[in-house]
């Protein structure tokens, strides 16, 4: 661990250390062999405020909010809600939220007539990340009338094709991530294969925040402030 005298300590010298789940496009995807994403994007503007150089850790999804405050790096991000169950430990906090999501599931274009109510998904199939909110709601919403839900993702690719092929009938993820999908898979003639259904708000609002790393309290208070200026922009 060292110390930029002139901004806050790192897990490495004058490097902020990013630890992300890789199959959450737009948040966090590979692209070319980089790590890219809406999340990274950000960062990546926070470290050149600061002056600091980047380095992007890929990760699993599961516990994924406990790599800063185990010292693996100085912020984890992938489109993350705080619950009471994702415990951070004594050197870690949440940030300040950055945007809100909305839940929704995204079927074949061919079944948007079908498949528009959680009832229509008694017998179905769902994918969900495992322990994301997608899995924590699909548990709730969907598996009680009867829908099969699948807690195992390869890649957004690979469940994309699954969907498509009718192997699957659902991906639940938020309404950022799936629109995201929609967009990028497109028939001959330029329309959408896949569509978003039953899009609804969980119980808590689902504000997205980073796990950050709080051994120097400077980092996750400059973060905050960043992230502040940055939503003004936005809302602008």
């Amino acid at each position: 661990m060292s110390e930029n005298k002139n901004v806050f300590s790192t897990v490495y010298p004058n490097i902020l250390t990013i630890c992300t789940y890789t199959e959450f496009a737009p948040f966090a995807y590979e692209d070319g062999g980089e790590i890219v994403g809406t999340d990274i994007d950000l960062l990546r503007g926070f470290a050149s405020e600061m002056n600091l150089k980047v380095q992007v850790i890929k990760n699993e999804f599961t516990g994924l909010w406990e790599t800063p405050g185990n010292g693996y790096c100085d912020v984890s991000a992938a489109g993350m809600m705080e619950y009471q169950d994702r415990i951070l430990g004594n050197n870690a906090v949440w940030s300040h939220p950055y945007m809100l999501v909305t839940r929704s599931l995204l079927i074949r274009r061919s079944d948007k007539e079908i498949l528009k109510s959680p009832e229509d998904f008694k017998g179905k199939k769902i994918v969900v990340t495992p322990t994301s909110s997608a899995h924590i709601d699909g548990d709730i919403r969907y598996k009680a009338i009867g829908a099969t839900i699948i807690p195992v993702v390869p890649s957004q690719e690979e469940i994309v094709s699954q969907l498509l092929s009718g192997q699957i009938d659902a991906f639940g993820e938020g309404d950022v991530s799936n629109e995201y999908l929609a967009g990028k898979y497109l028939d001959d003639n330029g329309e959408r294969l896949l569509v978003l259904t039953d899009l609804h708000p969980m119980k808590t609002p689902e504000l997205l925040r980073f796990a950050v790393r709080s051994v120097d309290q400077r980092l996750p208070e400059k973060l905050n402030k960043f992230i502040e200026k940055t939503q003004k922009r936005i809302d602008a």
